[in-house]
């Protein structure tokens, strides 16, 4: 592994990255199980992806994400050698898997899949790439479509992996048939579950934090679902990325778009007692952008750079990062408000277990862009928030016991965003009113898909309508009464009751109606009228203890 490594910090060719990459995994004859454990280590994905990368690998492909940063990629990859079908599947491995290791929890991970994705989809025009890759490098062109936001290029993907799981097992040698069948069966499920969460949510849930993208409906419940897929968990979010771009709006008031100027950075510079014009200052980023102001990702992912190491430890010990970085860490931990003052451990155990499953990524936003409140995972408790108008107040009472739980009464606006208040404040009912999880998942995901059903197809115009809700909990009958009132336009009973059957399954019938059917299937009881142009909709549900 370290002399791979080695090479390929000093060989600029395609050869010296496949076999830093693809190591003594080259054809289907290689695959032994060793080989596929090694590997897969390395490449941090598949069923025996249980470690971190070595100290050696990650720099070799830091090395190069760094001077494709100093040159641009046309310079980098100005040899020919790169446009031959080889040359072709190292760049792709080089654009795609190297960023991830390096800017992992950032933009920047994902910042090259577009361009990958219409190399892969070129490499594979007319299945051309059975001709030009064994059935080991075709992994690699396939990987690039399950990265992609695009749901027809996840069919693509699911439909190449498919073939590839068969070829993979057929080419095996007998001894290593099986664990190539095992591989084969892993990846296809993975690609699966990727389409999967595209034909949900049109996009990946688990990006959202990076990109700082709120959450739509329903990708909450996805991102706390404990049967969550394993790759989701790959990319926590980096707090020092959001804590130095938190500080950046702060010195100048705000960015535009998150785009940094020159006097952003120098103001930046100055505070942490930096001139700017010092020879190798980061301002140098300008220079080699050819532009006056450029994007956040690009400023940081400048400074990541060897030769920035002392001023980036400058800027992260400053106060009002400091700051940022402790209340960052807080919303991105489980139960980070538990932790008490003072530095917060990091990173965490496992992002699986230590991470908050869906962080409130319109908490983050405020609290970057100045100004905002320091959230917590969405569904969870809001802490230091005060008392809201909205729901009943669970403060402790004069005689230092807590009050008893009330009702819930919330309104929201018809806007996708809106969810994650909606799922906090019904968590913080949940708690007042002891509801086991499973009850609670179930009152979650009605309301959820309650909402997001008003949103999309309540109204035909695009001004702002409040919806209500009001949770009231019969505690000694354990009765648990839902009302929503809305003033879209009038429902189907039907939809509510509707059941899939041979005649009925019809893809808008199904993508429309399903998530209605879940509702009824959740509750106890349901029940509606139009009264004044509003829709009152009633739930109950029976609690356990």
């Amino acid at each position: 592994m370290k002399i791979d490594a080695m090479r390929v910090t000093t060989e600029r060719s395609p050869e010296a990255v496949l076999d830093f990459w693809l190591g003594s995994l080259r054809t289907a004859s290689d695959a032994s199980r060793e080989n596929w454990k090694q590997r897969m280590r390395r490449w941090r994905l598949g069923p025996f992806a249980r470690s971190s990368l070595s100290w050696d690998e990650f720099q070799a492909q830091r090395e190069w994400c760094e001077q494709i940063h100093r040159e641009g990629l046309k310079r980098f990859f100005r040899d020919p050698a790169w446009e031959t079908p080889k040359g072709i599947l190292a760049k792709l491995i080089v654009l795609d898997q190297f960023p991830r290791s390096v800017y992992r929890g950032t933009a920047l991970a994902y910042a090259n899949d577009p361009l990958t994705t219409s190399m892969a989809l070129q490499a594979c025009e007319s299945d051309k790439e059975i001709a030009h890759y064994n059935v080991v490098e075709r992994f690699w062109l396939y990987v690039a479509f399950a990265h992609a936001e695009d749901l027809k290029v996840q069919e693509r993907s699911v439909e190449k992996f498919s073939r590839w799981s068969v070829d993979l097992v057929a080419e095996a040698p007998p001894e290593r048939r099986r664990i190539s069948q095992f591989v084969s069966w892993s990846v296809l499920k993975a690609a699966i579950e990727h389409a999967e969460a595209l034909l949900l949510f049109d996009r990946f849930p688990h990006r959202n934090i990076a990109l700082q993208r709120p959450h739509r409906g329903g990708e909450p419940r996805y991102l706390n679902d404990p049967m969550r897929p394993l790759w989701s968990y790959t990319q926590p979010p980096n707090p020092d990325y959001f804590a130095l771009l938190g500080a950046l709006h702060r010195m100048t008031g705000g960015l535009d778009a998150d785009r940094v100027s020159r006097d952003a950075l120098a103001g930046l510079l100055r505070g942490a007692g930096i001139s700017p014009d010092d020879p190798g200052s980061p301002m140098q980023v300008f220079e080699i952008a050819g532009a006056a102001a450029v994007p956040y990702p690009l400023v940081y992912r400048h400074l990541l750079l060897p030769e920035q190491a002392g001023t980036l430890d400058i800027l992260l010990r400053t106060a009002p990062v400091r700051e940022l970085m402790t209340a960052v860490k807080r919303l991105f931990l489980r139960n980070g408000e538990s932790l008490g003052e003072g530095e917060l451990v990091w990173p965490p155990r496992s992002a699986k277990d230590s991470m908050a499953g869906a962080v409130d990524v319109t908490a983050l936003n405020a609290l970057v862009r100045g100004g905002g409140r320091a959230g917590t995972a969405a569904g969870k408790t809001q802490q230091g928030s005060g008392p809201r108008d909205d729901v009943d107040s669970v403060e402790p009472s004069a005689t230092g016991l807590p009050k008893p739980a009330g009702p819930l009464t919330l309104t929201v606006f018809n806007d996708s965003s809106e969810v994650e208040r909606l799922a906090a404040a019904v968590d913080e009912f949940a708690n007042g009113h002891r509801l086991p999880d499973a009850d609670r998942f179930h009152v979650q995901l009605c309301l959820e898909e309650i909402f997001m059903h008003i949103v999309e197809h309540g109204h035909d115009n695009a001004a702002a309508h409040g919806i209500e809700f009001r949770l009231e909990m019969d505690e000694e009958n354990r009765n648990l009464s839902i009302g929503i009132v809305d003033d879209g336009r009038e429902l189907d009973p039907e939809s509510y009751m509707f059941q899939l059957g041979p005649d009925t399954i019809q893809e808008e019938n199904v993508l429309d109606r399903l998530g209605l059917q879940m509702v009824r299937s959740c509750v106890d009881g349901l029940s509606y009228r139009r009264e004044n142009g509003r829709n009152h909709l009633s739930l109950t549900k029976k609690i356990r203890n």
